[in-house]
């Protein structure tokens, strides 16, 4: 009979499951339980009756930190307390970069907000002249790139120090020549595949079987943050061009100039200002 396993965390777990499932040596051992991730879960109540019963049995438990700030009983703490004596963990992180996205701001009603479209608005700017402005390539200054680059870099070190699983180093080697990150907190399959092959690994287990694969058409790339000519610039990122139409907004690539654009309306129809 094989054993049971659950991963656990946010909506990045998807891929995760993914990744591990198209492993042949995994699936020979291992049976996946699917349990929602921790967004979609009753914060008040916790996981449904079906999903702890499961965590019972559970014979490996692959998961993501969630605080009890969050939900008490919907935090790790909590559900390692209900896992089996017998139960391996291993914990990975929640994937969160924001060195390409300096304009990032958690908006009133748009998750993915623009701290300087909405200044800009404010200061009564038309769309054409903050969508010249932005397009600076030397909107932000080498400093100010740099400082939001090593302050993400640091929090990521500092989150992995107790994790089984980490990510710093491999973002720090290679974010200029891949893009690591759709959104603040959406990564690209290469940071999911990469923490699926480390989770193999620690499994004792072949990593190279699922090194080969992508699956970067079906997470997170309907909605792509854009990434400012002047942090192309200065971060020196070969992977894009501003005149690439490489972000996507709603499945629709836009050069990013058309992004900054239709993305104004979005403030503005939405009232984000």
């Amino acid at each position: 009979m094989k054993k049971i396993c659950i991963v656990y965390g946010n909506c990045q777990i998807t891929p995760i499951r993914e990744y591990l499932m198209s492993s042949s040596s995994f699936n020979s051992i291992y049976t996946m339980i699917e349990v929602p991730p921790v967004h979609l879960c009753n914060r008040e109540t916790g996981l449904e009756k079906q999903y702890m019963d499961n965590l019972s049995k559970c014979d490996l438990f692959i998961y993501q930190p969630v605080g009890e700030t969050f939900s008490y009983y919907l935090s790790t703490n909590y559900i390692l307390s209900k896992l089996p004596d017998s139960c391996i963990c291993i914990s990975f992180p929640i994937s969160y970069f924001t060195g390409y996205h300096p304009q990032d701001v958690r908006g009133k009603i748009i998750p993915y907000a623009d701290k300087n479209i909405i200044k800009l608005l404010n200061e009564g700017k038309s769309k054409d002249e903050i969508i010249s402005i932005l397009s600076d390539d030397n909107f932000y200054s080498f400093q100010q790139v740099k400082t939001n680059l090593d302050e993400t870099l640091q929090e990521l070190k500092r989150r992995d120090v107790i994790l089984d699983i980490t990510l710093d180093d491999f973002i720090a080697k290679n974010y200029r020549k891949i893009n690591l990150f759709y959104t603040v907190n959406h990564p690209s399959y290469y940071i999911t595949r990469y923490l699926a092959m480390k989770i193999l690994n620690k499994l004792g287990l072949p990593e190279q079987e699922i090194s080969h694969i992508t699956l970067h058409d079906l997470y997170f790339i309907g909605f792509m943050q854009p990434i400012y000519p002047s942090v192309i610039k200065h971060l020196n990122l070969s992977f894009v061009k501003p005149e690439d139409k490489y972000f996507n907004l709603g499945h629709v690539p836009m050069i990013f100039s058309e992004y900054i654009g239709r993305y104004v309306d979005i403030h503005i129809d939405n009232g984000e200002l």
